[in-house]
């Protein structure tokens, strides 16, 4: 399976001051709880959210992303 590769201007929506979203794209989920399936999150910072993506994105065969691809 291959790794998440961040890419700001694909992924990333602000649309408030201090508020960023990470959309991932299909393949890809975060690992925080294995029963939801959790493809977007907001973040504070742009720090935070590259911080984050290091250890808690993981690959997903949900069948959205399976859909998508």
């Amino acid at each position: 399976m291959s790794k998440y590769k961040l890419n700001v201007s694909r992924d990333v929506d602000t649309d408030e001051p201090g508020v960023y979203i990470l959309n991932l794209p299909a393949g890809f989920k975060f690992n925080h709880d294995p029963f939801v399936t959790e493809h977007v999150r907001g973040y504070d910072s742009m720090r935070e959210l590259r911080e984050e993506i290091k250890w808690a994105v993981v690959p997903c065969v949900c069948a959205e992303c399976q859909h998508a691809k």
